[in-house]
Parts: C-alpha cells; structure tokens; sequence
C-alpha cells in the first residue's frame, strides 16, 4: 500500500506559500485535518490525496515519495523585514529546485568542482581571499565582465528562483556540489555583486571554525568588492569623486553606484563630508532607488544546458521530463522553458 508523505506535504504547501488555514479552506476540509495528516497522526485518504495534489499543482506521485526532507539551509542574503512565513517558501522552493538538480545530473557530467578554500584565520582576510581567487581562477586584470561564467565553469552551479526578497543562498548540494541559488530579479549590478557575495562564503565559510563574534556578511561584502574591483587596481579612481565620475566607474566595473561610493569611503579616499555630500545628493536625484547606466545582465547557462541536453541529445519531451522530476507542466514551464510566446508578423 502506497504511504502518503507528510513532509512533502508540508513542503509543497510552504511552497505556494499557504499556511494550513489557507490549504484547508480551498480543500475544504478543517484546519485540524491538515494538522494531523501534517503531524502524521491522520492516514490522508485517496480521495483527499487527489485534492491536494489539484489544489497545490503537483502530480500525485509527489506526495508518495518514500524519502525524507532536510530543506536546504546555507549563508544567504535577504532583507531584514523577510517574514518567517516567506522564508518558508523560499526554502521549501530551494528545497525543490535541489531534488530537481539532484536527479538531473544523473545523465550528464558536470564540470569539475575547482573551488578554492580559504581560512581567514591562517591565510588572511576576506580582500586577500578576493586577491588569491582572482589568481587560482586566472581572472584578468580590470573588470570581470561575466562573472557567472567564471563561476559555472568552475564548477558551480548558479539556479535562477523568483525569490521575493531573498537575494541569494549559497550551500553545497549532498555535502558536495556548490551551489548559489539567486534571485532571477534582482538588477544586474545587485546580481553580480551578490553572486560575488556567495562565492564568498563558499569559499571561507563552509567547513572552516568560525568564532563567536565573527561578521560573517561583512566579510562576505568585503571579498565581494574587492573581487570585482580590486583596491590595488582603484588608483586614482575615487579622486574628486562626482555623481558623474561614479555613473562613468559603474559603466566600467559593473558595480552600483551605491556600493562603489561605500567602497571609497572603506578605503578612506574621500572625506566622511564628501560622503555625506555625495549621498545626499544620490538621494536628491532618485538615485537611492533607480541609479543611471545599465550595465548587461549576467544569465547562468548550466541549468540550461542541462535540459538542452535532456530534450536534445536524450529526447525527453516535455511531459517526460515533468514526470521525471515531479512537477507540474506549469512549474516546468516556469523554471525551465521561455513560456513566452512570439507572434508571427506576416507581410
């Protein structure tokens, strides 16, 4: 007899963000009958299996699967008002997208792992960190124009989520594969500078002693920016800094106008007044909510590559490959295929 899976239960309903109230009210059943199919004290009957599997959008196999949940958990970005209820489902959404790489890789090779680990206790700090991955990685002098590249071909893979306000995680999948999964709207600059943000923890935080009292984030930012501009390349740069001058610096490196006037202030090359001035002035021009200059969109390419080759090379259709990680067509559609449609203009 087939045993209906409590946790992925819960896991799915976290998901589509609904609270048991929620869940029990477009079932139409009572919050309690939830609870306790939830808490494993009430066997779910076909029928209701039936219902939930409709009402959260998943196959109904999803929730026969005889395996335990450990929801992912890594170093993340996020802002501080995030409510527990949304963190939920940005987990349980990591979780999800997780088993899905997880399976996928079965039938293709990945690129080797060749991430470097550092101790900021024995080798130094996160700017000296920054230094040597640009070195290990062979990063050219000046700007990294595609950061996500350098990253996915060093064996890391970048998932693209609709976060909300979760910027990113970063975490090894199975104690094994790195992994930073991001949030797919966040504006290019916060996207590599947040993509640099994870690299960091991967390579100084996870499996290394960390002490009581250790800023974790600010060490994470400070391997960031000195990654995507390092200080022994600034010569000049912040001299007489201007509004302008710091539209023209983001056109180069890629780097918000916000961060890069935080960063000449942490290197002390402009006055505490000058930094004031100059962010009152971002302020004044709207530039603390939308700055001037776009820079490109950085986009991962594994994940892609990886059901290229599924629908491609191993001819999985659609609905084969849906039926392989358990998902609905609208959650494959979403995660995985341009669901826009171009109309044909006929002359």
């Amino acid at each position: 007899m087939r045993h209906f899976n409590a946790e992925i239960l819960k896991l799915a309903r976290e998901s589509r963000f609904l609270t048991q109230t929620e869940l029990s009210i477009k079932l139409g059943v009572e919050q309690g009958t939830v609870s306790k199919i939830e808490n494993e004290t009430l066997s779910c009957e076909e029928s209701l299996a039936a219902k939930i599997s409709e009402v959260l959008d998943y196959p109904i196999s999803f929730f026969y699967q005889e395996r335990k949940v450990f929801v992912v958990e890594g170093h993340y970005r996020r802002k501080l008002s995030t409510s527990v209820k949304k963190m939920k489902q940005y987990v349980a959404q990591m979780t999800l997208a997780e088993w899905h790489f997880w399976k996928l890789i079965d039938a293709v090779e990945l690129p080797p792992v060749n991430l470097p680990k550092w101790d900021i206790n024995q080798d130094g700090g996160a700017n000296i960190a920054a230094k040597y991955v640009r070195d290990y990685w062979k990063i050219p002098k000046g700007r990294v124009s595609n950061l996500t590249k350098f990253v996915e071909d060093n064996g890391i893979p970048i998932i693209q989520l609709e976060l909300g306000e979760l910027d990113a995680l970063s975490t090894f999948i199975q104690n094994q594969i790195p992994v930073i999964f991001i949030n797919k709207s966040l504006p290019a600059d916060r996207y590599r500078l947040t993509i640099a943000h994870e690299l960091g923890h991967l390579v100084m935080h996870f499996g290394a002693k960390i002490e009581n009292g250790r800023d974790l984030e600010s060490e994470a930012y400070q391997f960031a920016i000195e990654l995507l501009m390092p200080e022994n390349e600034v010569g000049l740069s912040f001299q007489k800094l201007t509004i302008e001058k710091l539209a023209n610096l983001k056109a180069y490196w890629y780097i918000s106008m916000q961060a890069l006037l935080k960063y000449a202030n942490t290197l002390t090359q402009i006055t505490p007044n000058q930094y004031k001035y100059l962010w009152i002035q971002m302020g004044t021009l709207g530039y603390r909510k939308s700055e001037p200059v776009s820079i490109p969109k950085e986009k991962p390419l594994l994940i892609s590559e990886i059901i290229e080759t599924y629908t491609s090379d191993l001819d999985y259709s659609k609905e084969e490959l849906a039926k392989l990680l358990m998902c609905s067509m609208n959650d494959l559609e979403r995660l995985y295929f341009d669901s826009i449609k171009l109309r044909v203009v006929r002359k």
